[in-house]
Order: C-alpha cells, then structure tokens, then sequence
C-alpha cells in the first residue's frame, strides 16, 4: 500500500476512546496509522504561540487523536468501530 492511499476513520479529543479503537482494529486485524497532533490555531507570524496555554490557568486539553487505515480496509474498520467508540461526524480530507 502506497503511504498516501489512506483514510481517516477515527478523529476525537478523548485519549481512552482513542486507544479502545485501537485495541478494536487490532482485533480485528486491521492495519493502522494511529497518531495524536496538537490542535494549533490557524494565523501568521506567531503560530506556535497558542494563547490558551499563557492566558489561561487550566488550558482546555488540545490534542486531536486520528485514526488512518487504508482506503481498501475504511468499509470494514467504520463497521468495525460502529457503535463501540465515538461517532466520527466528519473526516475532514482525504487523499
């Protein structure tokens, strides 16, 4: 499988939720490309500096967790994660 033939199945800000999916597509034999990215504020000049983390004295957690299988296993992973995890409502893009 080509690296950029993938599809996003599972997109949420909950770390456990995130990690049951997993543990989910594993089980199923699945393979996948799970990673966690910090949410960062779209702007210009000064784009790592995310007011929420000097501003605010209990900052609102900001990692986005996503899950990507590929497009030939997307059918199977969304039956697979269909009502044992959180709904994904959108997937964004996709290549």
């Amino acid at each position: 499988m080509k690296a950029w033939q993938k599809s996003i199945v599972y997109r949420s800000k909950d770390e456990a939720d995130w990690t049951e999916a997993k543990r989910l597509l594993s089980e199923a034999g699945i393979e996948q490309y799970p990673f966690a990215a910090e949410e960062s504020p779209i702007s210009g000049c000064g784009v790592k500096v995310d007011p929420r983390r000097f501003l605010n004295p209990n900052p609102v957690p900001s990692m986005i967790y996503r899950i990507e299988v590929a497009k030939a296993d997307k059918d199977r992973a969304e039956e697979v994660l269909l009502g044992k995890v959180r709904p994904v409502l959108s997937y964004g893009y996709s290549l």
